[in-house]
């Protein structure tokens, strides 16, 4: 049996491609990705302003999804896990998390990842393989099926892998994301993570839209980094800053320093003000991270609330731009760095 092409996660010109020999018009198009970014239709047979006969050549030559859902949990919080299998049987985990006002999809640039760190159970996994840009785009379409009522308002590439290390397929998916005719979600509202990777924070200097940058830091000095994450030894804390002050001083824009608080490991007060002294000259801005059990290196533990708190007040004391970021869906392993497919658990 033909396994039909699918739809979702396509560009305008992929979609007018696949669609010119149906007889589909440049207008048709722009209606149908209407139909499939913003009002997020699960059947062609709802595209009421497409003809009966060109609905009826959609469903037989085509899906509407990438990806089907295997499994889907909620959180006691408000946070939702799906678990998504591609057309291989490969499988990746996105999460869409609330908090007022906000609507937060969590996407997966990689089936796996190669780096190891320490604190994340993505790297139990290795690397499978690249997502393409079809299927990240489709982790954002089945989340925003979730919720029919509030539009997502923000995303981050900061599920199952290293969207540097998949550069081209992830920015391809951002720009889908971002576009006018896809889900027209402002480059603003975009955040890219890395784990420190230079020439991918290189290229996105060069690239004309504004996506937010977030960095994996946890650490402030080589030698703890190294340990949490290998890829330090490739890209230490010098090379990867001057590329990261580069950004932003071309950017114009403030990027974002992911600091994961591990006990005895990276939770000092000393840790605090060689992190103050690391960032001093670039602007930016210290997300705090609670460590949720599950990665590499099964010692890891969190630090106590006290220990966060004094750090918390150090690095304001010493001027630093610094914020909690609220760890949620951990009862059912989506909180940062637990996710992992299923069939690896």
């Amino acid at each position: 049996m033909k396994t039909k092409t699918s739809l979702a996660g396509r560009s305008s010109q992929e979609l007018q491609e696949l669609l010119a020999p149906l007889g589909f018009k440049a207008f048709q198009v722009k209606q149908l990705m209407t139909w499939i970014y913003q009002k997020n239709v699960s059947e062609f047979s709802a595209m009421t302003d497409l003809s009966q006969a060109l609905r009826d050549k959609l469903d037989k030559e085509f899906s509407l999804h990438e990806l089907s859902i295997a499994r889907k949990v909620s959180s006691r919080d408000g946070t939702t896990k799906l678990l998504l299998q591609a057309g291989d049987g490969q499988q990746v985990e996105s999460v869409v998390i609330t908090a007022p006002g906000r609507l937060t999809a969590c996407i997966s640039s990689q089936a796996g990842c190669r780096l190891a760190c320490a604190f994340c159970a993505t790297g139990k996994m290795g690397l499978v393989r690249n997502l393409e840009a079809s299927e990240i785009v489709d982790q954002l379409c089945l989340l925003q099926e979730l919720s029919p009522e509030h539009r997502i308002t923000n995303v981050v590439f900061m599920g199952m892998g290293e969207p540097m290390e998949n550069y081209d397929q992830a920015l391809k998916a951002a720009r889908i994301i971002n576009s006018h005719q896809g889900f027209n979600l402002g480059a603003r509202h975009i955040t890219i993570s890395t784990s420190g990777l230079v020439p991918g924070i290189l290229r996105l200097m060069e690239e004309p839209e504004q996506f937010k940058l977030a960095i994996s830091l946890n650490a402030a000095d080589d030698k703890v980094r190294s340990r949490l994450m290998p890829i330090n030894k490739k890209y230490p804390l010098k090379s990867m800053l001057e590329a990261v002050k580069k950004y932003s001083n071309k950017k114009g824009k403030l990027v974002f320093f992911e600091y994961i608080l591990l006990e005895g490991i990276n939770d000092s007060l000393e840790d605090a003000e060689n992190l103050s002294r690391l960032l001093k000259n670039i602007p930016g801005k210290v997300n705090l991270i609670t460590y949720n059990p599950g990665g590499r290196e099964e010692t890891l533990q969190p630090s106590s609330v006290e220990a966060r708190r004094a750090f918390y007040d150090k690095l304001c004391q010493l001027g630093v731009a610094v914020t909690f970021r609220a760890s949620k869906g951990q009862d059912i392993k989506a909180a940062c760095g637990q996710l992992k497919a299923a069939s690896v658990s």
